[in-house]
């Protein structure tokens, strides 16, 4: 998983066989501090690409600025540039994503690509990411017990 901002607004591509190609950049902070204390902050940026319907949904509703935690895999491109020179490139191929933010951007919501994990159906209904709310969300801990018989030492 990987949590970042959008360098820019996605862009959506048609390619060959009529598929959707969404491509953006995405900008992963990180902050430590050295051993003197010194704070340092570190700026990774990632590109990454979304196909079919999931990309033309995260194009829909993503934008410049937007958080946004993403899985996936990551592919290796090589090509060789007109002088000979060998070149390769990292890619993360997004599987599922989710938007965040506070009050400042628009609600949260979420997106799986459900065919990862079963078979594609040609009358799947891929709607705008919604937030749940699930029965275990709600769910007090009343159940749970606190007492310290249970601990084993």
């Amino acid at each position: 998983m990987l949590i970042g901002r959008l360098t820019g607004d996605p862009e959506l591509k048609s390619v060959a066989g009529g598929s959707q190609l969404c491509s953006f950049s995405l900008a992963n902070n990180r902050s430590y501090s050295r051993q003197g204390g010194d704070a340092v902050e570190e700026v990774s940026y990632f590109n990454c690409t979304l196909w079919g319907k999931p990309g033309e949904i995260f194009h829909k509703y993503a934008s410049k600025g937007k958080q946004v935690a993403i899985e996936g895999r990551l592919r290796q491109r090589r090509w060789q540039t007109p002088e000979g020179k060998n070149q390769s490139a990292v890619d993360i191929i997004v599987e599922n994503f989710q938007f965040l933010g506070g009050r400042g951007d628009t609600d949260s919501s979420n997106y799986s690509d459900s065919r990862r994990n079963q078979g594609t159906e040609s009358n799947q209904k891929h709607e705008p990411p919604q937030q749940q709310e699930t029965e275990h969300q709600s769910e007090s801990f009343s159940d749970y017990s606190d007492s310290d018989d249970d601990i084993p030492f």
